[in-house]
């Protein structure tokens, strides 16, 4: 069922592509059934009937709900669960008459499989699944149906290949930020030797923005593996579809197409004795940002707006504190006014500090977990009497009691993950990349945007909280430090923070700025793309540093062997290198 087109010109003018394409589909999509052998039913079951119920009305349930259904029939072991959508620039005719082709295909092919999933035997493709237990949400990348073309691209690859993951990269990114009805993008780009490259990418819209994004890049990702070099193809997985090719395939020509993105990065074997350029602008124009910051701060009832700039000389009280730097996904920068409670508020909420409810203990003192009246948990930090925690860090943190209460960050700390075998595995590169333009977003706020300009001096990744849903939150301002307006620098003789993500003017000569915490954000990058503490290669490669490790494997045109291998091959080559580059423009010694 191809689309019809809107004259017949542009069809002969593209007739060859389109011939090649559909004599090559029958053959593939022969098998575009995958039957589950996980279990099986019998001709006279109730979930014969129930399977059959389910899929002959899938059409219409599909079609009176946008283009996406999920649903169950029958109780028990018996119970069916479907989930179905047709792809995004399918008419209502064609995805109608794909779903009921797909589903009649599906009971003969799969007679006694209780999950299987198919593609449907059309173009536009329509998906559907089903299976005895829930799917509604669940990331399923197996089985994979690959379709390349039989042309081969005709010119020059090493040109043509930038361009294809740039753009590629860019709609699997534009199809997650897709609603929970579509996640759906489709856009075109114009080749160097003036051919268009069509392209789309889809996922059921019921998965999250970063399964739907690590989906896709598994679709583009097989399709390098198997098809590098042809000129178009098609590869589909039970969440989600990519298609290019070299014409207009969209059914519908009324769908919005994005615009190309911007050229990417020439990426060439550097000069070994080179460093990355020092004056290159590390912003978040980098990341091409889809995420913004939520920043809460500790405020109490007066201020001042004459106040100083220096803590010496101002009580906490006259201003605003920064306690954390929340990130998430929403469009907008809020201040949050944290609340401020009495003593007796807390002994209730953490039960008179009860050793059950202690959370942990360092030097400062104890951290206890406790909850509030109306659910919200917390974690209470109480400053020991014998600590070593200055009164200076401690204005930096706290107001009232010598206590400090936080937001409870159930997933603890970033490298409470990253640095774990098991645990890293949860740190997808979806999840990594969050990590890591949150952090520069909440950077970008404290350095430029924040009514005060604050200086970290302590950014590692224990440092970095992670909420509920793996958002960073930037933590421990004990050793901040607040400029004036006009103030660029400052120095110390008492060397505050963490060797290893210092740069070497603060370790040295106690002189810090912005590029301190610049440096140590270069240094916690490269970290959370290795999975490897800065000091790993010193301990167990010839005392060599991590950034040196890397910048070896950069000079030598193999950055990808620094990547942590639980990443597999789920992620972005573009946003990899990206942000590798960007990583050595931090830690490069020119940066001051």
């Amino acid at each position: 069922m191809s689309a019809q087109p809107p004259s017949i010109r542009p069809f002969l003018l593209r007739l060859p592509s389109v011939l090649l394409y559909l004599l090559m589909l029958p053959f593939n999509l022969s098998n575009a059934e995958y039957c589950y052998n996980t279990s099986n039913f019998t001709a006279a079951s109730t979930y014969t009937k129930n399977r059959e119920l389910v899929l002959s009305s899938l059409p219409s349930d599909v079609a009176s709900n946008g283009g996406f259904y999920s649903g169950k029939v029958g109780n028990s072991s018996d119970v069916v669960y479907v989930l179905s959508f047709c792809r995004g620039d399918s008419s209502n005719d064609s995805c109608f008459k794909c779903l009921s082709s797909a589903a009649e295909d599906l009971m003969i092919k799969c007679p006694n499989q209780k999950a299987a999933v198919t593609w449907g035997t059309g173009e536009p493709p329509c998906i559907i699944r089903y299976a005895d237990g829930p799917m509604y949400g669940k990331k399923l990348i197996f089985p994979t149906l690959k379709l390349p073309n039989v042309d081969n691209i005709t010119m020059d690859q090493n040109q043509f290949d930038p361009i294809w993951r740039n753009f590629t990269d860019e709609l699997a990114t534009s199809a997650s930020m897709g609603t929970s009805e579509l996640k759906f993008a489709a856009g075109r780009t114009v080749l160097p030797n003036f051919q268009t490259m069509f392209a789309l990418s889809q996922c059921s819209p019921d998965l999250s923005q970063i399964d739907c994004q690590s989906c896709l890049w598994e679709c583009i990702n097989d399709y390098q593996d198997c098809c590098h070099g042809r000129r178009g193809g098609f590869v589909g997985k039970p969440s989600c579809i990519f298609r290019w090719d070299l014409y207009p395939f969209f059914e519908s020509d009324s769908i919005n197409l994005l615009p190309s993105p911007p050229p990417p990065t020439a990426v060439t074997k550097a000069d070994p004795a080179a460093p990355p350029p020092a004056n290159a602008q590390v912003t978040n124009g980098w990341f091409n940002f889809k995420v913004t910051a939520d920043f809460k701060f500790m405020k109490t009832n007066s201020h001042s707006k004459s106040a100083p700039a220096k803590w010496d000389k101002v009580y906490p009280r006259h201003m605003k504190i920064p306690i954390h730097v929340s990130i998430n996904t929403k469009d907008e920068v809020k201040t949050a006014e944290s609340l401020q409670f009495k003593i007796s508020e807390i002994r209730t909420a953490t039960n008179s500090f009860a050793e059950g409810n202690k959370l942990g203990e360092g030097g400062f003192g104890k951290v206890y977990r406790g909850r509030l009246p109306n659910g919200q948990e917390i974690a209470v930090k109480r400053l020991s009497q014998s600590s070593g925690q200055g009164l200076q860090e401690f204005k930096n943190e706290i107001v009232l009691e010598k206590l400090l209460v936080y937001e409870l960050m159930p997933n603890k700390s970033l490298d409470y993950f990253m640095f774990d075998p098991k645990k890293s595995k949860q740190l997808d590169w979806p999840r990594r990349y969050n990590i890591i333009s949150g952090i520069a977003r909440g950077m970008l706020y404290l350095h430029e945007d924040s009514r005060l300009r604050i200086i970290h001096r302590d950014l590692k990744a224990s440092n970095i909280l992670l909420d509920n849903n793996m958002n960073p939150k930037i933590s421990d301002f004990g050793m901040a430090k607040i400029f004036g307006v006009d103030q660029t620098n400052a120095s110390t003789r008492r060397i505050a923070g963490t060797y290893g993500y210092m740069s070497p003017e603060y370790a040295m000569h106690g002189r810090f700025s912005q590029k301190s915490d610049v440096y140590s954000f270069g240094v916690l990058l490269l970290e959370i793309i290795c999975g490897k503490r800065n000091d790993y290669y010193c301990q167990s490669d010839g005392g060599e540093a991590l950034a040196s490790y890397a910048w070896k494997h950069w000079r030598d045109n193999v950055p990808w062997e620094i990547l942590d291998p639980v990443l597999g091959e789920s992620y972005s080559r573009s946003q990899v290198l990206r942000c590798i580059h960007i990583g050595f423009l931090c830690v490069s010694g020119r940066s001051g």
